[in-house]
């Protein structure tokens, strides 16, 4: 949210606005969020500021200093941007529609790449190669473009025309592509990690050899011409129709964005679910016998009397509204304590959670079997010296005839006294 003094500031005009900032410079004006819709901001100084979320639609920042700002998802709607300067400013996400620039505005050449897709033709364009990671493309046209090899990371593709758009080995990780229009769009060799299909057109859709980990197909359209490798149409299928009482034996679901699906019933023996997105997911009844679920997330996940014999759950990440059947969890060895990072056992931390009855319990017997050991071995140590001085005294007596008995009981008794503990 925008510091009040500041929003009252600014709104109290340039010249009062620009008259602060300068005897202010040792502040970082925070405007995030703030609604500057339709404003003359024309000249206005905000190097460095904080805008974030700042809405700006219809206003005038024409000549107007923004370099090192932070802009990211800033509204720019019709905004006026004629000679401003946006040197080192961060324009990720930034919505450019409508708005108007010329040659005097300064601005990365990446920024300046997004908004002429955003206003102007990028039909049958060529941008192999191009960066544009962290853009926003909503509803951009780029069907037939060409975008292979193209940097594409956490770009906001929602409701955009891409069909037959070429991506092959571009990198989309993490892209919005929902309500997207990917008809007859080739994806081979693509990125695709992570990327949101919901809701996009694919029919004819060309998906084949993409590496589609953790992408979201719900409500994504596939016809009987979307191309795609048997995986991930079977995890287009589960997501779409659900897997409940369904025959999933053995099969390869790895890696896949299974969230809030209905797998209560089904047959997953031996199946492949490491680090599979579970997330809200009914596997009530489910039989995952021998099956993988190492690194799955079962966050809020209903496991109740589902059969886990022998499933591999290491690393499994869960929270506490993660449902387990009590005795399942006593006839596997399931610990839902270790469940979200596995540990080494810590010997201190272990006797710590032991009762303080057992602690004192356990403390009292070792104290008790080490007095009973130290006396009984201070007995057989005083039997021992007494008989090594016996000796040495009868040898001592009978070997010696020349000294008087006094003298013969004085040196016995001396050393008797020196021996003895």
């Amino acid at each position: 949210m925008a510091n009040s003094e500041h929003l009252a500031l600014i709104k109290q005009g340039v010249e009062t606005w620009n008259s602060w900032y300068s005897k202010h410079k040792q502040i970082t004006p925070d405007l995030a969020q703030a609604n500057l819709i339709n404003l003359n901001l024309r000249g206005i100084n905000l190097k460095g500021a904080i805008l974030q979320q700042a809405n700006f639609s219809q206003a005038d920042l024409s000549n107007s200093q923004l370099a090192n700002a932070n802009l990211e998802q800033a509204n720019l709607l019709g905004t006026n941007l004629f000679d401003a300067n946006f040197k080192g400013a961060n324009l990720d996400y930034v919505i450019f529609a409508q708005a108007t620039i010329n040659t005097k505005t300064i601005m990365a050449i990446k920024y300046r790449k997004v908004y002429e897709i955003v206003n102007h033709q990028a039909v049958n364009k060529n941008f192999s190669g191009i960066d544009l990671s962290n853009s926003n493309l909503f509803r951009a046209d780029l069907s037939n473009a060409d975008l292979s090899n193209a940097k594409l990371l956490n770009v906001n593709f929602n409701s955009a025309n891409l069909s037959s758009a070429y991506f092959y080995k571009a990198d989309l990780t993490g892209a919005n592509l929902q309500n997207a229009d990917l008809r007859n769009a080739y994806f081979s060799y693509a990125n695709l990690t992570a990327v949101n299909f919901s809701g996009a057109l694919c029919c004819g859709t060309y998906f084949k050899d993409a590496e589609l980990k953790f992408a979201n197909f719900k409500t994504a359209k596939f016809s009987q011409k979307t191309m795609i490798d048997p995986k991930w149409y079977s995890v287009w299928e589960i997501v779409n129709y659900g897997a409940a009482r369904k025959n999933l034996s053995g099969a390869d679901l790895s890696n896949a964005n299974l969230q809030g699906v209905d797998f209560e019933s089904a047959n997953l023996t031996n199946a492949k679910l490491s680090h599979t997105i579970l997330r809200r997911s009914n596997l009530t009844n489910a039989n995952l016998t021998n099956s993988d679920l190492a690194g799955a997330n079962v966050c809020g996940v209903d496991l109740d009397r589902a059969n886990l014999k022998g499933a591999r759950l290491k690393s499994i990440i869960s929270d506490r509204h993660t449902k387990l059947s009590t005795l399942n969890s006593h006839k596997n060895n399931f610990k839902p304590d270790l469940t979200v990072k596995e540990k080494s056992i810590d010997l201190k931390t272990s006797a710590l959670s032991s009762s303080p009855t057992k602690i004192q319990h356990n403390q009292n017997q070792l104290v008790q079997s080490t007095t009973v050991k130290k006396k009984s071995g201070g007995n057989r140590l005083g039997i021992l010296l007494i008989a090594i001085v016996a000796t040495a005294g009868y040898i001592f007596w009978t070997q010696n005839p020349e000294y008087p008995w006094s003298l013969k009981l004085k040196i016995w008794r001396t050393q008797l006294e020196q021996l003895m503990p």
